[in-house]
């Protein structure tokens, strides 16, 4: 399977960015379980830990929209040398 990746590695340099995407994605998801599990249980603490999970949610979220902002940029590139 790794073989596999780094095939389409070779391929498009862009994938090792996709992946780093989406190994933020799915962090965030688990983030945003722990965030509405603490949210229920409106302890102080929970809530508290929140505000360390938000942030650190929002700063994946600006990581993920300046890798897919790259992305976009490698993509578009191409197509602008042959317009």
């Amino acid at each position: 399977m790794a073989a596999d990746g780094d095939k389409e590695q070779a391929k498009w340099p862009g994938f090792q960015k996709l992946s780093n995407a989406q190994e933020l994605l799915d962090q965030n998801k688990l983030l945003i379980a722990e965030i509405n599990q603490n949210h229920e249980l409106k302890t102080p603490e929970s809530l508290n830990r929140n505000t360390v999970l938000i942030k650190q949610l929002n700063n994946n979220v600006s990581r993920v929209v300046a890798l897919y902002s790259e992305l976009a940029a490698q993509v578009d590139a191409p197509t602008q040398g042959d317009a």
